[in-house]
């Protein structure tokens, strides 16, 4: 399960809104001064994102959380994302190559090759739409974050 920390932003009718930071661990090594990447993070500074987030134990407005997302669901959508506007721009290529007259065979391809990845993004578009509906492939939230505080005062240690 791939984890996260977030607040609660907004409540909808299909779930909570928790908006999530990306902080970079950039910089922190011996070889920051000669990295790209380095300075390109420092460039760019820690981003927040906002995320429609399932929210199976009512955590309210403002609550501190942690949301989490199976791997499995997160690789296959990755690949589902990369390999299927592949796949159909690589076959609009070799249809468009193919269905093409002998002196015409590359300007086909191409028009192949723009046709297929269109309808690929069409094809992920329709896809994506019907597995936004399915829980399987939406991130939850798992628990509540307390502050030390708080766990402190609400158990009467010191």
């Amino acid at each position: 399960m791939l984890e996260a920390e977030g607040v609660i932003v907004k409540i909808g009718q299909e779930g909570v809104f928790v908006e999530t930071s990306r902080a970079s661990a950039c910089g922190s090594c011996s070889g920051k001064e000669g990295c790209g990447t380095s300075t390109l993070s420092q460039l760019l500074g820690s981003k927040t994102s906002s995320f429609k987030v399932l929210n199976p134990i009512d955590a309210a407005l403002g609550e501190r959380v942690v949301i989490g997302m199976e791997e499995a669901a997160l690789l296959k959508s990755s690949l589902l994302v990369y390999l299927l506007p592949l796949a159909f721009l690589l076959t609009g290529a070799i249809l468009g190559g193919w269905l093409a007259p002998a002196r015409l065979q590359d300007a086909y391809a191409v028009g192949g090759v723009l046709v297929g990845l269109v309808v690929g993004f069409v094809a992920l578009k329709l896809i994506s739409a019907g597995a936004g509906t399915n829980s399987q492939f939406q991130p939850v939230v798992l628990r509540r974050v307390f502050s030390q505080n708080f766990v402190k005062f609400a158990g009467g240690h010191e």
